[in-house]
């Protein structure tokens, strides 16, 4: 647990010269296992969490400097009475390091976009045989002065250097808002609500949430605390949808133009009930029924995770797909799903019953990914959309990922980090099954 970031430097060097493999860690957070060392005993641990400073904050550039293992939460406090925040809506705490290496999107992607949206810097440490110290920390919104290093790092799941601080462009703190909590009778028609709701309101629209009937229920089941603005018999699929500006002023605005479009809505039969408010204590009622989604259902059995991303056209089309799929191949298990259906991503939750998990062997729960993948795949879509790869998912990224992308990586993976030192994942083409070739030479 380094205390400096010097000490990077020096621990990144010595693990190049000895081979020993070192697992980066921030919050511990992740869900595909990229920050878990092996049971070989043999991998080093290396946690940032202590490398948590503030280097620098620029009010007047809108943009703060920081070390990766400061955590979301910490970050957020530090903005708070500053006006300001870095738009990234995350369910968990995760560190901005972690941020930064699974260039996550989080529920607020439409409106603020990707991590990467907002790293304007980074100070990354490679595993060579100097420990090179890679300085690109300055918080520019424009530097077109040659390549543009810091962008393989963004995103690459720490296996090609050690993130070891950030600037981060950060975002006016929004002052006006209103949220719609909305019940559909098909998938459809929340398809059908988002386009509307950014035809009302342009690139307001900051967040679109869907929660499917069963999953509300289990959630409310689970937590009774929790109360619903609306009977969870009201449709088949609920969305959570928030508007949102950094200009004051305008709750009454969105309010009566969101009650417009969903009337309107409801006359074309895709919108089944609503219920909308701008009262930031009813709104946050809202997000914590959305946030109580994955600790519900956890409770009610052993969940099995699929993070997987779409054309907005292709969601409910896979959704019917693989709920089919399931009912016929694994008719023990029930399918809950939410996420992020307005930028496309679909959190799947297979939750096999307590009474059933000692049929779910390994070989059966790693059919069953294959098998859900497999309907992915036939959908265009994405087998990761924001958790990244390791080793719980990176047999899917050999088969997945079309062969001269595998082919960049690994040889990008060989410059960065010649002895293979970083990370669970070795993206070497060999272990893929493809040819060993240059970029130079044509597939």
């Amino acid at each position: 647990m380094p205390a400096h970031r010097d000490d990077v430097v020096e621990i990144a060097r010595l693990a190049h010269e000895h081979r020993v493999k070192l697992i980066a860690q921030g919050a511990r957070t992740g869900l595909v296992g990229a920050a878990v060392p092996d049971g070989t005993g043999m991998q080093c641990v290396l946690s940032l969490e202590r490398l948590d400073k503030v280097i620098a904050f620029d009010a007047g550039n809108r943009s703060i400097t920081v070390e990766a293992g400061l955590r979301m939460s910490s970050l957020d406090r530090l903005l708070a009475d500053r006006g300001l925040m870095f738009p990234i809506d995350i369910g968990c705490d995760p560190s901005v390091g972690g941020l930064v290496a699974t260039n996550a999107g989080g529920s607020r992607l439409m409106k603020y976009g990707d991590v990467r949206r907002h790293v304007l810097g980074l100070e990354v440490v490679l595993a060579d045989r100097y420990g090179t110290r890679i300085d690109a920390l300055a918080p520019l919104r424009k530097n077109n002065t040659g390549f543009d290093v810091k962008q393989c790092f963004i995103g690459a799941g720490g296996a090609l250097g050690i993130v070891t601080a950030v600037s981060l462009e950060l975002a006016r703190r929004e002052r006006s808002s209103a949220a719609f909590f909305v019940a559909f009778d098909s998938f459809e028609g929340a398809h059908a609500t988002v386009a509307a709701i950014e035809d009302a309101f342009g690139d307001l629209l900051a967040a679109f949430e869907v929660i499917a009937s069963d999953t509300l229920a289990a959630t409310l089941s689970a937590f009774p605390v929790l109360r619903a603005p609306l009977p969870v018999d009201a449709g088949r699929s609920f969305a959570l949808i928030e508007v949102a500006t950094a200009m004051a002023g305008l709750d009454t605005v969105f309010a009566e133009r969101g009650a417009t479009v969903l009337e309107e809505l409801s006359r074309r039969g895709l919108v089944a009930n609503a219920a909308l408010d701008t009262s930031l204590e009813t709104i946050s009622l809202f997000w914590r029924i959305r946030d109580s989604v994955p600790l519900a259902l956890a409770t009610l059995g052993t969940p099995i995770s699929f993070d997987v991303a779409f054309s907005r056209t292709d969601v409910a089309p896979f959704l019917a797909a693989v709920a089919e799929w399931l009912r016929h191949s694994h008719p023990l298990v029930a399918a809950h799903v939410f996420g992020h259906f307005g930028d496309g991503g679909v959190h799947l939750v297979v939750l096999v019953p307590h009474d059933a998990r000692d049929l779910y062997t390994p070989a059966k729960v790693a059919l069953m990914r294959t098998g859900v993948y497999r309907i992915v795949e036939a959908h265009r879509g994405s087998f990761s959309a924001e958790h990244g790869v390791g080793p719980a998912n990176f047999a899917f990224y050999r088969t997945a990922t079309r062969e001269p992308q595998r082919r960049v990586a690994a040889q990008l993976q060989r410059i960065f980090d010649p002895e293979r030192v970083l990370g669970r994942c070795g993206y070497d083409a060999a272990e893929s099954g493809a040819p060993e070739r240059s970029l130079h030479t044509d597939p």
